[in-house]
């Protein structure tokens, strides 16, 4: 009987020709299906809506090559898109990560693929997140200077992305939460020199923290803000929503050894100590109930026993 596998893997796509800039572009080819296609060498083709616009991996290309010689069937479906650059910042194709289920039959081999970037250590042990410092740029412009004079040491801010910047398609907004821009992040930054910076990597998805790690020019004219910036790994309770997670069974019984559980967020913790609360209540209630039960009944003896 033939059982049901899947596997994942990214693939380029120098064919795609979509303007990826926008998150709603992205969002627009995520769902579609595409169609694997052997070559005529050893590759096997992606193609979307019967065009070539990539190829697989070559490593896990070699396996399903062969088994498109045995004539498997094979269905994939875009999970995730985002552009890729060149060092000008001009789109060149796309990545994307397609998801592929078939059918095995006893006695033939899957597609072995390798642990990578989609794959999750361990629910109980997160990444350690990393950071760099730079400034924020144009903090002199459009009456920024007031709202930097407003601001302190250890504020936190956003980055936002701006690919319809006219000037720069790869510019990234520093931002207070309130909505105040403070300036932009340095272009060698947000690029960095090629399609590994930091705004190809927003537009794939990673997400950042920012803050405000000292303002400098304080007594002159220009006032200037350097930055702290963190890639944002996911904590211990967002793991635990992506993988099988035990966490409502491992929390303790004990208040203090809840709190001293430094992984756990306020939110959960909020959550865990009614729970913890709630049995000696429910046990309050009960004794109070039978207890109302035992009375009644004896006063019901008890008048059955006058009245005669």
């Amino acid at each position: 009987m033939a059982k049901r596998r899947v596997f994942k893997t990214r693939a380029k796509c120098p064919d795609i020709n979509t303007d990826l800039g926008t998150t709603s572009s992205q969002r627009h080819l995520v769902g579609q299906t595409v169609t694997l296609e052997r070559s005529s060498g050893p590759e096997v083709n992606i193609l979307m809506d019967g065009a070539i616009v990539g190829q697989l991996d070559p490593e896990i290309g070699k396996q399903v090559a062969v088994a498109l010689e045995r004539r498997q069937s094979f269905t994939a479906t875009i999970e995730n898109a985002f552009p890729n650059y060149d060092k000008g910042y001009k789109q060149t194709g796309a990545y994307i990560d397609i998801k592929v289920e078939y059918l095995l039959e006893k006695g033939q081999p899957a597609i072995e693929t390798k642990k990578g970037w989609r794959l999750l250590e361990s629910p109980e042990s997160p990444p350690a997140a990393t950071s760099f410092f730079t400034k924020v740029a144009g903090v002199t412009f459009e009456g920024r200077q007031r709202i930097v004079a407003r601001c302190s040491q250890g504020e936190l801010l956003t980055l936002v992305r701006e690919p319809n910047n006219r000037h720069d398609k790869g510019a990234i907004k520093v931002m207070r939460l309130n909505g105040e821009q403070l300036g932009y992040i340095p272009s060698h930054v947000s690029r960095g020199g090629d399609s590994s910076g930091l705004a190809d990597r927003m537009d794939r998805g990673d997400k950042y923290q920012c803050r405000i790690s000292s303002l400098t020019g304080a007594g002159t004219d220009t006032l200037g803000v350097n930055i702290e910036i963190t890639d944002q790994k996911p904590t211990s309770v967002e793991l635990a929503t992506q993988v099988p997670a035990r966490l409502p069974w491992t929390v303790s019984a004990s208040t203090n050894q809840l709190s001293a559980r430094t992984t756990m967020v306020e939110g959960v913790r909020s959550t865990a100590q009614p729970s913890l609360v709630a049995a000696p209540n429910n046990k309050r209630t009960s004794r109070l109930l039978l207890f109302a039960v035992v009375a009644l009944f004896l006063l019901v003896v008890a008048v059955m026993h006058f009245s005669k």
